[in-house]
């Protein structure tokens, strides 16, 4: 049966049913979880989401932002249950963060174009990391990302830093192919290959630093 907007529920609705699952007498599988043991979680429900926008439909995506958002609610209330932040210590650093990263909008600067915001967030990002080099910037793109995925932000901050040049797009998916390949042949994870080739052009990227 449709919903006629009357009864639906709301992100207060959430909470308390989160909060009644993990209570002692709630449900076993939601009290035994951590906020380690959910993270396979969060990565595969944000995956399904993503893939959602591609069809189009509004039902299928507001199903799958549904499973997202449980996680972010979920893991608030065992952070609150273990005493180190809760769900409004989250929404208040999302929107501190939206605020100041967006002084275009809450502030006297100007960013009259996509391009422009996206320049200015990351420099505000650099400001509140303390990063003033590019190996610094490179050093916390996050580890957990899909090889390739951390391979693309890598080269794109080089890139934009004018530290290498764009190579021929299939003599670079050649030179990758093959590596990875010969890991393949040769027992060794293709996987840790493509890590192995990021972390050797981080160490470029320090050394064109310290030499320039």
């Amino acid at each position: 049966m449709e919903n006629d907007g009357k009864n639906k529920k709301g992100f207060d609705d959430l909470c308390g049913i989160i909060a009644r699952l993990r209570a002692p007498d709630g449900c076993p599988w939601d009290r035994a979880q951590t906020h380690v043991s959910l993270k396979k979680n969060m990565i595969e429900e944000a995956y399904e989401a993503a893939e959602t926008f591609d069809g189009g439909d509004g039902a299928k995506m507001a199903d799958e932002l549904g499973d997202v958002l449980l996680q972010v609610v979920l893991h608030a209330q065992i952070g609150a249950e273990n005493g180190e932040f809760d769900i409004n210590d989250v929404t208040d650093c999302i929107c501190n963060k939206m605020l100041v990263r967006h002084p275009h909008i809450f502030g006297s600067a100007v960013a009259d174009t996509a391009e422009k915001v996206s320049d200015q967030w990351e420099e505000i990002k650099r400001r509140e990391r303390g990063q003033k080099t590019l190996s610094q910037e490179m050093d916390s793109v996050s580890r957990a990302l899909p090889a390739l995925m951390r391979a693309e932000k890598l080269y794109k901050k080089a890139l934009k830093k004018g530290v290498c040049e764009i190579p021929d797009t299939n003599d670079f998916g050649n030179e990758i192919f093959n590596a990875m390949r010969k890991a393949v042949d040769a027992g060794r994870d293709p996987e840790a290959e493509l890590c192995d080739f990021l972390e050797k052009y981080i160490k470029f990227v320090k050394n064109f630093e310290e030499n320039t």
